[in-house]
Parts: C-alpha cells; structure tokens; sequence
C-alpha cells in the first residue's frame, strides 16, 4: 500500500525544514508578524468584537486557568484558556478583511497561524521564539498546500480559511508541540475530520458569520495537536481514503498543486493585502485605481463600465446591493464604482459615506462583471482583472493587470508595510510609542532575536491586559 498523501507533509512539518530559514523568509515572518498584529488590534474597534468575545467566553470561562496557562485575547482583560483565546483572536483579526491572502490556495492563511502559536506560546512557558518561527512556517506551510491541492472546486462551496485552515493551525501547533511525525499525521487526520466552513452565508446575507471560519479551523486545529500529543491516533489518510474529504467533496484534487514540500517555502508565496476588501477584486481594484487617477473622470462623464475576471469574483465578491460595510466588502460593483468615483477605500477610511453616496450606487447598478473562459483557465496561479470604461464622448479607457500589489511578484517595502501598518493599527492604538513597540517586536521576530518576549506582550499590551492581569 502505498503512503498516505499527507505523509511528506507530516515528515516536513516534524523535520529540520522548518526551522531552516533563509535571509527571505526571515523578512517574511516579519512582515506577516506586522500583517497580523495591525489586523489585529484594529480588529478590537468593529462592531463584532464585543459579540464575538462573549460568544467565546461563554464557551472557556476566561479568568479562571490551572498553573501558568492564562492566553490572551486582544481587547479583552482576562486570562483565556487556550483553544478559545486562540479562536477569538482569529476572528477578531478577520472583522475587517486586513489579513493576509494567497493566490493558489484562496484562503488567508495568516489568520489560522498566528493565533494558535500565540495561545500555545503564551500558555506553554517554555516554548522559544526559534520554535515560534518555526512553527509559523510549518502552519503556512501545510495550509497553503493542501488549501492549492483542494482547488477551485472545492473553494467555489467552501471557505478555504476554514479548511485547509485547519490544517494550518494543526500543523503549527504540532510543530510547537514538538510532535514527531507520525503524530503530526494524525493530527491531520484529526484536522481533516473536523474542517468545514460553507460559503451559504454569502448568499443568505450572513456575512457577519465569516470571521466564525477562523475561529474554528484555530480551535479545531489546536485541539486535532493537543489529541495527537495525547497519542490518540488520527485518519492516516483523511484526505484521499474512501470516506475522506475528498470523496466526502466529491471534489478531484488540483494535478499541480503538491503537497509535497520542496524548493522555497510557502510562506514566501503569500499576499498582504493592498485594498480592506475581498482578495478575489484586489487586482481589479488596482487597475481601477490607476485608471481613475489617469483620466479623473467625472461621474457625468462615464458612460459604461465593463469588469472582466474570473468567475471566483462573481461567487465570492458578487454582491450587487451592499446594505452595510461588511456586505460591501464582498460587493465588486459598488468597490469599482467608489474608486471610480475617488473615493475611500483606505484601510483606515473604508466606511459608510459611499453607501450613501446615490452617484455611487448609480454607477454600481450600471457596471457589467463578465468571467471570461481565459480569464478562468488563468485563475488560481493568476488574478487577472480587465476594467473598460466607455465615456458619454467615446472615448474608451483600458486597464488590466495579471497580479496583486503586495502580491509575492510585487512585495511591500518594509517602510511602506510599517507606514500601512500605523494607518490600520492607529484605528484602536492613539499612542505612538505602543505601535512602534508592536513594531519591533515583529522585527525582532523575523530576525530571530532570542531576547524577544514569546508571549508577544508588546502586541497584546496595547490593545488588551490579560498577560498583565495574568501574570
């Protein structure tokens, strides 16, 4: 018989790999760290948070732990046990779409990483930073993978963040746990049996209920390493086997995407995000933007205005009448219209003013999303975008792009990520100081400094005391 599919992966994941890391992938975790930590605190500001946290509470009795084991949760004072102090800070630094993306797998990985290694780090007291790094690049790792083995196919029902989340989360936790590799697969196999998470809220309106998708793959993943640690063995074979996900799908796996590791890690292939919106418009938006600022268009002057992507945008980004913020984040016609028509879609000044704007909604009603069979065959590797508009005079205005600003093709300028993440982390942190503390302590993880607090308190501090309160 041969090996089970997630076998190299389990092998990867408990080996030296991980903790092999190049000048590249040590700029990297830094910038994720900083990804993460401004989404997370401007996180604490949305309307969610205050439901979300007592949702979570309710469930792990924050405040009350055994020995050392208090985690933190960002806008929160109290000690949290781990898998829902985990689960909570994985929703909160989704609330606002800031987190990080990936073309391959279309899920934003970062989200099902970070907080499950933060909550292991925080209530583990001997964890290192080095095992930290490691870890985080054994998580993107098997996420990303196995969320590009999945496909479209299954992306077109299923949120991805949830899924291949889970795996993510449990391969990053394994990692923590020093877990070798036998009990890595079985945390996979726990993973697997528990991954879910359906687009349906989309089409019913429910898009408050997205940020439950990270929750869950960071608790469930953490819980699929804590039974593996406990010895109790998971589905080898989870993904490929008669009644494993892929039959339980019905879904054929992507022939190009491998789940064996090798070359460059994934990690290396991840997107930070350029646009506060759905990832699957962002390339759109980026031609948008220079073509608007190209020919400042006056709204009298548009006359017709023609969006060519794949079919993903439509399914995922296809709302057509956003009734609040979060629906318009997923509404591609009204993201095209407000940029068209100069308006804001900065992190910090995405709101409601273009909600309300009638020229905005006007031109949202007239704009036609088409999905082109080539713009399809180019979807995942690729995001292409073409956005035509056709003035009341005649004149037609082209702009198209294959890729993403902040795309791994097209990186942030650490300057330019630290400017980015003031303006998001300046939403729920006034003091300077504290930011550029949050700073450094992202900087100081990428290079490894093993002076660095693995309890993150420089993160936390800011925007919540539990660790303080713990202590």
């Amino acid at each position: 018989m041969t090996d089970p599919a997630l076998k190299p992966l389990a092998d990867w994941v408990s080996g030296p790999g991980p903790a092999r890391l190049t000048p590249p992938v040590n700029g990297m975790l830094a910038a994720l760290a900083l990804d993460w930590a401004g989404a997370l605190a401007a996180g604490t500001t949305h309307p969610l948070h205050p439901r979300y946290v007592a949702s979570f509470a309710a469930l792990g009795a924050p405040g009350t732990r055994e020995g050392a084991g208090g985690c933190a949760v960002a806008g929160d004072p109290r000690a949290w046990p781990l898998a829902e102090a985990g689960a909570a800070n994985a929703a909160i630094s989704h609330f606002w779409e800031f987190d990080d993306t990936h073309r391959a797998a279309t899920m934003h990985p970062g989200i099902t990483v970070w907080p499950a290694v933060m909550a292991l780090a925080q209530a583990r007291p001997r964890v290192t930073v080095a095992e930290m790094r490691a870890a985080v690049v054994a998580g993107y790792e098997a996420g990303l993978r196995i969320g590009a083995h999945l496909g479209s196919a299954h992306a077109a029902t299923n949120h991805m963040t949830a899924t291949a989340g889970t795996f993510g989360a449990a391969a990053a936790a394994a990692r923590l746990l020093r877990l070798d590799a036998a009990e890595v697969l079985s945390a996979f196999g726990h993973a697997g049996t528990q991954a879910g998470g359906l687009w349906q809220f989309l089409d019913d309106g429910a898009t408050d209920a997205k940020a439950l998708h990270p929750a869950i793959a960071v608790r469930n993943g953490l819980t699929a390493a804590l039974l593996a640690e406990a010895r109790i063995p998971g589905a080898p074979r989870v993904l490929e086997g008669a009644r494993g996900m892929l039959a339980a799908w019905k879904i054929a796996p992507e022939p190009s995407a491998s789940l064996v590791p090798d070359g460059a890690p994934q990690i290396l292939t991840t997107t930070i995000k350029s646009w506060p919106v759905c990832g699957q418009m962002h390339s759109l938006l980026d031609a948008t933007q220079d073509l608007a600022r190209r020919a400042a268009l006056h709204p009298a002057e548009i006359g017709t205005v023609r969006v060519e992507a794949p079919q993903a945008l439509l399914d995922i980004a296809g709302i057509r009448q956003p009734v609040n913020v979060s629906e318009a984040k997923f509404s591609t016609t009204f993201c095209v219209a407000l940029a068209l028509l100069g308006g804001d879609l900065s992190f910090g000044g995405f709101g409601r003013t273009g909600l309300d704007d009638a020229s905005v909604r006007g031109l949202a009603e007239r704009i036609e999303v088409l999905a082109p069979p080539d713009f399809n065959a180019r979807y995942p590797k690729e995001r292409p975008a073409r956005l035509t508009v056709t003035t009341r005079d005649g004149r037609t205005l082209v702009e198209e792009r294959s890729f993403r600003r902040g795309d791994p093709e097209a990186p942030w300028p650490w300057d330019a990520l630290v400017e980015r993440f003031h303006g998001i982390a300046g939403l729920a942190v006034a003091d300077v100081a504290s930011r550029e503390a949050m700073v450094a302590w992202c900087r100081g993880f990428g290079s490894g400094d093993p002076a660095l607090d693995p309890t993150a308190r420089a993160v936390f501090r800011p925007v919540g005391r539990a660790l303080e309160n713990a202590a």
